[in-house]
């Protein structure tokens, strides 16, 4: 080998070093930021899961819980058509009206709104009406609500014609009540699952998901079932009984766009410390149409990782619930404090004057509610739920359906028309009492009432007993435990 050559050789070795050294350097990076994407990727997977099963689990809940109250609700409808007793009556017709109500809730918490449903609504609205208007009557007095037998031969606390409506109305819950048991087969034996609904209902927004809808089974069911409903025959109904669903008092203002909604979003979840951001996801129509927002939380370097979500009504930007996904693994705080942080939290954000009136737990997250209270008195429609980590006290969670249905700033209070001594005085003699306060709830037909919520125990049992103010009658009955929760 010449010298020239050999001095070519060398050039080429000294080159060949640096890159050995880059690629040495070069391969365990990009293997690093490989796992490292990897794992992140693996951590949005298990959090967007954890979240779909959540979801998954509520709407199966909510189904169930609609199942089991439009099946109450036939066998309530069953039984008032054999009664004649008035004070049967009375009973029956109040459960009636509750099951209505609750199938109401539970219709409206499954993600059916690109489903046309007007006329399975409808009838939940007037079998509701209608058991309303029915205890109206019964309630007047005992005489002028019996009506002779057409036989002349007794009397009878059912008119012919209401009687006529109640057993149409019967006709309708059953045929519901069917339906909606086929649908729980259909779903059990084909895997059905609602999140594929929810994927649907969210295209709905932005394109024509006609077919889709037809060829879902749970959609097509409703669908069918719609149909079905508008071929069996109308009830005849006194006067227009459709307008005794609350209208939300605490709804109030004009109507907020997109970009106004996500700017509320954001000054309520970053009020204490900025660390989410915020972006529109859907409108969620219905009698109180809903802004979606997503929250995504910016870690320790500012990426930006799952949060949750929120949603604020389109008219006047109120916030109805928000949800923050989050594992707490451990509990360091009590319920006490629980309830304290919680109540910051609502008079930071402008709820004022409101207190705790019970607290639970559950997986190391405490379920505060919170209710308005006027002078001494504690009302208990206008109630929000805040849920709380039991490990540093960050908010998890609220809900103010309630509160935004029946606030009411320019409540009026009467003054009771029993003593406070009256009132015990019509207590079980048994009933130990140890505290007695005013108070305003719903009795049930869902109207508000002034009572004495009266704490006591008797053995080992505790219980919170609600007399009218005005009369004296009991109107509810909860058994609780310590800290104030009605056991169910």
């Amino acid at each position: 080998m010449t010298e020239e050559q050999h001095g070519q050789n060398n050039l080429e070795n000294h080159g060949a070093e640096p890159d050995r050294f880059r690629t040495r350097i070069i391969i365990p990076l990009l293997a690093v930021a490989l796992v490292a994407s990897l794992a992140w990727g693996f951590t949005q997977f298990r959090a967007r899961r954890n979240w779909e099963i959540r979801a998954e689990n509520q709407y199966n809940r909510s189904f169930s819980e609609l199942s089991i109250h439009v099946g109450e609700l036939e066998n309530k409808l069953a039984e008032a058509l054999a009664s004649n007793s008035r004070p049967h009556l009375v009973k029956t017709f109040s459960d009636i009206w509750r099951q209505a109500y609750l199938s109401q809730e539970d219709l409206g918490q499954l993600p059916l709104t690109s489903v046309e449903l007007s006329k399975t609504k409808e009838f939940l609205a007037k079998v509701g009406a209608f058991a309303h208007n029915i205890v109206a009557k019964l309630n007047q007095n005992t005489d002028s609500a019996a009506v002779p037998a057409a036989t002349g031969e007794g009397v009878q606390y059912l008119s012919d014609r209401d009687w006529d409506t109640l057993n149409a109305l019967y006709q309708q819950a059953r045929y519901f009540a069917d339906q909606l048991v086929d649908l729980q087969e259909s779903m059990l034996e084909g895997d059905e699952r609602w999140l594929r609904v929810d994927r649907l209902t969210t295209a709905a927004l932005a394109a024509d998901v006609t077919d889709r809808l037809e060829t879902n089974k749970i959609t097509k069911s409703f669908m069918m079932m719609e149909d079905g409903f508008k071929r069996l025959p109308e009830p005849e109904m006194e006067g227009n009984l459709l307008n005794l669903k609350p209208v939300p008092k605490g709804i109030s203002g004009a109507e907020i766009s997109q970009e106004q909604g996500r700017e509320i979003a954001s000054a309520f979840v970053n009020k204490d410390e900025p660390r989410y951001e915020v972006a529109y996801d859907e409108k969620i129509n219905g009698d109180h149409p809903l802004y979606l927002y997503t929250l995504k939380k910016k870690d320790d370097k500012g990426k930006a990782a799952a949060g949750g979500r929120l949603a604020l009504t389109v008219k006047g930007g109120h916030v109805a619930w928000l949800l923050k996904e989050r594992n707490v693994a451990e509990k360091k705080l009590s319920l006490d404090e629980a309830k304290e942080a919680a109540r910051k939290y609502l008079e930071s954000r402008d709820y004022h004057g409101l207190t705790p009136v019970g607290a639970e737990e559950y997986r190391n997250v405490a379920v505060v509610s919170l209710c308005s209270r006027q002078g001494e008195t504690i009302i208990y429609p206008e109630m929000i739920k805040v849920q709380v980590a039991l490990d540093n006290g960050e908010i998890m969670g609220v809900e103010t359906m309630s509160y935004l249905t029946f606030h009411d700033p320019q409540r009026r209070l009467t003054a009771p028309g029993l003593s406070v001594t009256t009132a015990r005085s019509r207590l079980n003699k048994h009933f130990n009492v140890e505290t007695v306060r005013e108070a305003v709830i719903l009795n049930d037909q869902y109207e508000e009432v002034l009572a004495y919520e009266c704490t006591g125990r008797i053995g080992q049992n505790r219980y919170r007993v609600y007399l009218n103010a005005t009369t004296g009658e009991e109107e509810r009955i909860h058994r609780i435990d310590e800290h104030g929760n009605q056991i169910k």
